[in-house]
Order: C-alpha cells, then sequence, then structure tokens
C-alpha cells in the first residue's frame, strides 16, 4: 500500500512512525512541506519519498492523507483533481466533507479522522466518521479506533481531543504547587507522572465504571480526595471546564453543518 501526505506536521510524522513499527507493508509519499520532518522521515527511512508536486502524490498513492492547516487549505488543496474512487483520509480540524469536496470537484470518498500524537507509540485512540475501510485499517494499526455514526458525534470527538493541552495545565498546576511548597522539582515530575499513569491504567481496567462513580470509590467520606473535589466544585472549577468546551464546540460547530451533511 502506497500512502500519500498532503501536509508533513507533526501528526503527520506521528502516523508515519506509528505505521512504520507495523508489520504492514506499505511506502509514504511526503510533500514538502514541512521540509524538516519530511525530510527527516525520508532519511530516517528508506520506504519514505518526499515529493515536490502535490497531484503527484495524489496520483501515486492508494491512500491520500490531507494534513495541512485550515488557515492554508483553500490554497493548497483547491484546483487538485482526485478521482472518485481514490480513498481520501483528511485530518484538517473543522473542514467538512461538503467544503473539501468542493474544492476537489469530484464525489470523492472522504473520512475525517482525528489521531493524536501517541499514536507514533501505537496507543490512544482514533476517531473517524464516516467509517471508511481505509481508514479503519490505518488506524487500527496505531491504536483503538471509534467510528462515529454521525457527524454530530465525530465533532464531540473533536471537541474532547481539545483538551490535551488543559490536562497538562492542571498537572502543571499541581506541580508549581508542591515545588513551591518544597518539593524538588524532579520529585514532582516523578511523583504526578506515575500517578496519573496509575489512575489511567485504573481506568482503562474499569472501563465499565462511569467515570462519575469513580470518583466516589476514590473519595472516601471525610477524607481528603472528598474534601478536594468538594473544594474543587465550590470554587467552579466543573463550570470553567464546562465554558471551555462550549467555546470549542462553538469554534467548531462554527463550520459544520451537522444537520445538512451526510457524507457519501
Amino acid at each position: 500500500m502506497k500512502i500519500g501526505f498532503i501536509g508533513t506536521g507533526v501528526i503527520s510524522d506521528a502516523i508515519v512512525r506509528g505505521l512504520m513499527k507495523s508489520d504492514t507493508e506499505m511506502s509514504f509519499l511526503l510533500s514538502r512541506r514541512s521540509a524538516s520532518l519530511s525530510e527527516r522521515l525520508a532519511n530516517e527511512f528508506s520506504n519514505v519519498e518526499v515529493v515536490d508536486d502535490n497531484q503527484a502524490i495524489i496520483d501515486a498513492s492508494d491512500v491520500v492523507v490531507l494534513a495541512v492547516r485550515p488557515q492554508v487549505a483553500e490554497a493548497v488543496l483547491a484546483g487538485l483533481t482526485i478521482p472518485p474512487e481514490k480513498q481520501v483520509i483528511s485530518l484538517i480540524a473543522t473542514l467538512t466533507h461538503e467544503t473539501l469536496r468542493s474544492w476537489f470537484g469530484t464525489e470523492v470518498s472522504i473520512c475525517r479522522a482525528i489521531p493524536l500524537p501517541f499514536v507514533a507509540d501505537q496507543l490512544g485512540i482514533t476517531a473517524i466518521y464516516p467509517d471508511q475501510a481505509a481508514a479503519k485499517t490505518l488506524f487500527t494499526l496505531l491504536g483503538t479506533v471509534v467510528a462515529a455514526t454521525s457527524q454530530v458525534e465525530f465533532d464531540r470527538y473533536g471537541i474532547a481531543s481539545a483538551t490535551m493541552g488543559l490536562y497538562f495545565e492542571t498537572v502543571s498546576t499541581l506541580s508549581e504547587w508542591i515545588i513551591k511548597e518544597g518539593v524538588p522539582e524532579s520529585h514532582s515530575q516523578l511523583y504526578f507522572s506515575a500517578l496519573l499513569h496509575g489512575l489511567n491504567q485504573t481506568a482503562l481496567k474499569q472501563n465499565e465504571t462511569s467515570f462519575r462513580d469513580q470518583v466516589a470509590a476514590h473519595s472516601t467520606p471525610g477524607g481528603l480526595n472528598e474534601q478536594a473535589v468538594s473544594v474543587f466544585k465550590q470554587q467552579g472549577g466543573p463550570e470553567a471546564l464546562v465554558c471551555a468546551l462550549e467555546s470549542i464546540k462553538a469554534r467548531i460547530l462554527a463550520n459544520s453543518a451537522p444537520n445538512s451533511e451526510e457524507p457519501k
């Protein structure tokens, strides 16, 4: 299988590296943008080639991955010709199937996907929509796949994926507080990394138990954990989190028409 990438950023780099760890035989064509990433991959792997012509990437690939930034997507993609039988995977946030097809002028099969950086280690989960065979095959090699059944569901995964920075902002706040209280920085980093890893493993093992129930399971009545949850709620912590999610939702939905568009 030959996979072509138009746009070679951090996520494209992670996908290629993750696929290199699979047993599936494949080769890659990468656009030169970003030159530093594409050339580094080509230097590391013999089955990676950098190509300057985006149309040539499309013509020579079995699967085409669109991975340019939304701000420059139209300038890069409009005018390219993609045959209707070509399998296309779009990683471009906020751009709908309808918008992309209008640029290509064909009823090409497009699957939108939200791979996360840890696909480089074949970890994590990738949301796709619709349930396209090519996308499901590739991203299953990189971890777990969830195939959304509607544009509305897919958009909600897009909102959820925007919380990675928020996760580390929270951890950073915890770490900075105990450092200020006298804990060495190296110990703080080690402690919270291990603590959160353990909690994540618990969540994975108990994935049939709701997160709300796990709050109670980790908060002994009258104990310190219950106190922390109580004060967090009293200070408006949950409301601030929901406010952040709603702001992302508004931005995503401003570029989406979930009620009028169902991809073919």
